[in-house]
């Protein structure tokens, strides 16, 4: 078994305002993918290898509805998603709630619990470290990729996280566990924590350095954490995710007598080298999981996310090439077959509001409305809006009173949500003058107004 991966010493669009309409209303490879499958149902038995769609993390739409269709690109692995970091559309998606082990895309989840911690104060970047014994080169599993770390040796956590997404260090991993938490499992304990704030039902994690078949992502949910990842931490793109090449130890590491030399190491995300904006993300395999490459590039002002599972190859060289090529088909894909669009949320009209301590509302709305396209269906974009016009308090703070719905045809490409300051209710007098007009109005066919406090509260 091989466990990690073997070393080898522009500017937005015009506002388009006149979209909106309004109207109220109430609302071996044959043999190696066989051991792999095998492998993976041993580890489920009696469990599901398709897990229920998520829907919410992402905006899915079926692209398949227009005419024409965009066709995506044929790609070799087993599972890939493409998303529109900025919109969280899901531009291509193959099996993309197929269950697989992570491989050393676990790392990413394992940097962002370290981040987290760190930004919470838990856990110092800057604080040096002695590797404590599990955690040297010498005593990870065979095959492992490595940072080297060793006896005598001396760095920060912020070095380790280098080693985690440059080097794809297995040992680099153990020793952020234990320093973070004490031990491996405490330390898995707050990665899944961490998805499951991020909203992941299906993913979880035994270990951070990914050796362990057992820890499961889909390239569902893993596209939805990245883009959570990156949306909080965007400076780790520059800082981790894009560096090219990555030396360890360095002088000031090694401590006395550490006999281990200085050791330059590629990173093996080709897309670094060849693909024009790429600057992340991470790559994986181990035997259970095939090639994995988790890859994001941007251009022209726009990101684009893809995620490519379980690629079948026969070497490590050709399963590195396999793997960049599907992300390279997707991101191609992505930007010259999508586009992204933003205008102005149109007006929307008071809210009266009965028996309240205050006559007349004005609803919130969202700065702007930003959508995911296919390039060429521009014209057809259409949308409305819905909304309540009269409410009786009391009005919770977020209630949504109206949604605005962006379409092509009855494809529906966003929907976003008008809501409500709080109203309490106001004194007797205008309870009572309130409820006796109302009272009228319903003996001559009127509709009494919905329950402020029956709303839907935004999330």
């Amino acid at each position: 078994m091989v466990y990690g991966e073997r070393h080898v010493p522009t500017a937005p669009r015009p506002e388009h305002r006149n979209l909106i309409t309004r109207r109220d209303g109430s609302a071996s490879r044959a043999v190696r993918a066989l051991a792999r499958a095998l492998a993976v149902l041993l580890l489920h038995a009696g469990g599901v290898l398709w897990a229920a769609p998520d829907g919410g993390l992402l905006a899915a739409p079926d692209w398949g509805r227009l005419d024409p269709a965009p066709q995506g690109p044929a790609i070799s692995a087993r599972s890939a998603l493409l998303v529109e970091m900025e919109t969280g559309a899901v531009l291509f998606a193959k099996n993309p709630h197929l269950v697989l082990p992570a491989a050393s895309l676990t790392k990413v989840v394992a940097i962002h619990a370290a981040v987290v911690a760190a930004r919470t104060g838990e856990l110092d970047l800057a604080a040096i470290v002695e590797p404590p014994a599990p955690s040297w080169a010498e005593n990870q599993p065979p095959g492992s990729s490595l940072m080297f770390l060793g006896a005598g040796q001396e760095l920060s956590v912020w070095q380790l996280l280098e080693g985690l997404a440059v080097s794809s260090g297995n040992d680099a991993a153990v020793a952020l566990a234990i320093h973070a938490d004490g031990s491996v499992p405490a330390f898995a304990r707050r990665m899944n924590r961490s998805v499951r704030a991020a909203g992941l039902r299906t993913s979880s994690f035994v270990e951070p350095s990914g050796i362990d078949p057992r820890n499961l992502i889909t390239a569902y949910e893993y596209a939805a954490f990245l883009r959570e990842h990156l949306q909080s931490f965007p400076e780790l793109l520059a800082g981790l995710y894009s560096r090219r090449s990555y030396t360890y130890p360095l002088l000031e590491n090694r401590g006395s007598g550490s006999p281990v030399p200085s050791i330059t190491q590629s990173n093996r995300n080709l897309l670094l080298e060849r693909y024009d904006g790429a600057d992340g993300v991470k790559t994986g395999f181990i035997d259970e999981s095939g090639y994995h490459l988790a890859a994001t590039a941007e251009r022209d002002g726009r990101r684009l996310i893809a995620v490519v599972l379980g690629v079948d190859a026969s070497s490590h060289a050709d399963g590195g090439e396999r793997r960049a090529a599907d992300a390279a088909a997707l991101l191609d894909f992505g930007f010259s077959q999508f586009t992204v669009l933003r205008f102005t949320h149109p007006p929307v009209s008071e809210v009266v509001v009965w028996k309240g301590v205050m006559r007349k509302v004005a609803p919130r709305v969202p700065a702007g409305i930003v959508v995911s396209i296919p390039r060429g269906a521009e014209q057809l974009l259409a949308a409305g809006t819905e909304q309540l016009t009269e409410l009786v308090a009391p009005v919770p703070e977020g209630g949504v009173v109206g949604t605005t719905t962006v379409r092509v045809g009855e494809l529906v490409l966003a929907q976003a949500q008008i809501t409500a300051p709080a109203v309490q209710e106001g004194g007797f007098f205008r309870r009572a003058w309130d409820g006796l007009v109302l009272f009228f109005r319903s003996l001559f066919g009127g509709q009494r107004p919905p329950e402020g406090s029956a709303l839907t509260r935004s999330p």
